[in-house]
């Protein structure tokens, strides 16, 4: 595996962007519940699958977040699905859009990051 996924690039792209901010938040919920029930603990979990759909180098992730939180009187719990397709690029590596991809003129699609560097 000579390309590893650049996991918080990765965390943001799943659902829009979603998951990483409704993750943040459950994170915040769920240490402010167990410090206001110091004798019960908290859980949060994401649950990530991962399988390919079609012949091309793409597939489907599927994310869980679950958590259960801690109450005065028993506990909150709840649990979020929802699944994003991710391009497999060379040695694993996931991205929400191909690394080899094209623009219209025919010419190799530029990275932002890597642009930006150059000016």
């Amino acid at each position: 595996m000579s390309h590893p996924t650049d996991v918080t690039k990765f965390l943001e792209d799943l659902d829009g962007g979603v998951l990483a901010e409704r993750l943040g938040k459950v994170l915040s919920h769920a240490a402010a519940a167990a410090t206001d029930n110091p004798k019960k603990k908290g859980k949060v979990s994401i649950d990530l699958t991962i399988e390919n759909i079609g012949s091309g180098a793409r597939v489907g992730v599927t994310h869980k977040l679950a958590f259960k939180i801690p109450t005065e009187h028993g506990t909150q719990s709840e649990e979020h699905t929802t699944e994003t397709v991710m391009c497999v690029n060379t040695g694993g590596e996931m991205t929400l859009e191909p690394k080899n991809q094209f623009d219209m003129i025919g010419h190799p699609h530029r990275d932002k990051d890597s642009h930006q560097e150059k000016h």
